[in-house]
């Protein structure tokens, strides 16, 4: 049963690494991603430190935790401070450029609207 749990959780870190190489939207996806990375390997980890009955993977869980602690907690202080840089440079107070817009809408649709002046 041990084995089969160590395989499920190297098959979730693989599966989390191949998240954060293939598609990454958002800083707040990339830390949640790497949030779940670190679970995951402390997760492994205590589990082969239970299996191999080592005291030094066993505190090793810990520093994990921390260092996942400390990355969260850096990672959340960089979204906020990418927040406010760009919304203090951000000059356009409306979020969105309506004739842009809807005259890319009318050309998808197949209206030029040249063509009824």
């Amino acid at each position: 049963m041990i084995l089969g749990e160590i395989n499920f959780i190297l098959i979730l870190f693989f599966f989390l690494l191949t998240t954060i190489v293939i598609n990454v939207n958002t800083a707040v996806h990339l830390l949640l991603t790497a949030e779940f990375l670190w679970i995951t390997l402390y997760g492994l980890v205590l589990i082969v430190g239970m299996v191999y009955d080592n005291v030094n993977l066993l505190s090793l869980t810990f520093f994990f935790l921390i260092l996942s602690a400390v990355e969260f907690g850096v990672g959340l202080v960089l979204i906020l401070l990418q927040n406010i840089f760009n919304r203090s440079i951000n000059l356009n107070d409306n979020p969105t450029n309506m004739p842009k817009f809807s005259s890319r809408f009318l050309n998808r649709v197949g209206l030029n609207l040249y063509k009824f002046v």
